[in-house]
């Protein structure tokens, strides 16, 4: 399922369903791009979404354990959801805040192979050997990506990405005093989201792939 949907072809979207001949421009289009992004927002809050899933690689710095955004460190991993960390294909485990915090010497020499982040700023233990382009490779989660310009993609998949045109009549509607259009819209996205969510518990279903243990790798 690929994620390909512009902000152009959502607002013609909502368009159509209001039965305008063409998208507004001006401070209306402003406040419908505000309830697409209100949408997303909210939607990748509830869940770690399969299409919010990222990889990134930034470049390691000798004798460096410690990386922030100015050192390549990507600005979009949701709270301290990384899946995947490796340094030159070497595995980096999580380690708590807490445990880490609790270690008494500040370079962490008590641990191996590990990584936490906090504040912003990424921590390997040990700290990387050498300066290599691109060595440190992470998978993560990422943030809601605020669509402004008429030709950024939505990344939520095409298949439910209807979701956001729902939420966004619906809205319009509801200022223009057309409850019952209103509800009727409101209930399209909920009845998308249940959708979405079903899809997602299929993906993290597979993702166990012995399919003796169907526990979710995330709630």
């Amino acid at each position: 399922m690929a994620a390909t949907t512009t902000l152009t072809q959502l607002l013609d979207r909502v368009s159509k369903r209001l039965g305008e001949d063409s998208a507004p421009t001006g401070s209306e289009k402003t406040r419908r791009v505000q309830f697409i992004n209100e949408a997303g927002k909210s939607i990748v809050r509830k869940h770690y979404w399969w299409w919010t899933e990222e990889t990134d690689t930034f470049d390691s710095v000798a004798d460096q354990s410690e990386y922030t955004s100015v050192g390549g460190l990507p600005t979009n991993i949701r709270g301290t959801a990384i899946l995947e960390l490796r340094y030159s294909g070497k595995l980096y485990g999580p380690v708590t805040q807490t445990d880490a915090f609790t270690i008494e010497n500040s370079s962490y020499s008590g641990l191996s192979s590990k990584y936490f982040l906090f504040n912003n700023t990424l921590t390997l233990v040990p700290a990387t050997g050498d300066t290599t382009v691109d060595a440190i490779a992470l998978k993560y989660y990422k943030t809601w990506t605020a669509l402004s310009a008429d030709s950024d993609v939505c990344i939520i998949t095409d298949d439910f990405v209807d979701i956001l045109v729902a939420f966004t009549e619906a809205r319009v509607q509801k200022i223009s005093g057309k409850r019952g259009s209103a509800a009727d819209a409101f209930d399209e996205y909920n009845e998308i989201y249940k959708e979405m969510s079903m899809e997602q518990n299929n993906y993290l279903f597979a993702l166990k792939a012995d399919f003796s243990d169907i526990t979710a790798l995330y709630d």
